[in-house]
């Protein structure tokens, strides 16, 4: 299982306290100078919105990337 399709997975079932152990690097958080708590509900935040816009074509073909991700887990 890929990275992508592992952090897809966590943002999928709400598992913050592995997302933030899996954002937490330090490369990401100088990148954003964001905590990663922060990069963390940013994701989950984001994810929740490709699935709430799952009908809007400007959003079917992340969820069809999601949904394929969730397959190969």
């Amino acid at each position: 299982m890929g990275n992508m399709a592992w952090i897809s997975h966590l943002c999928e079932t709400g598992n913050i306290k592995e997302l933030i152990k899996e954002l937490n690097t330090p490369e990401l958080t100088l990148l954003t100078g964001k905590t990663p708590e922060q990069i963390a509900k940013g994701f989950i935040k984001a994810h929740k919105k490709i699935r709430k816009n799952k009908n809007n074509d400007a959003y079917k073909k992340l969820n069809e990337i999601h949904n394929k991700m969730q397959k190969d887990i």
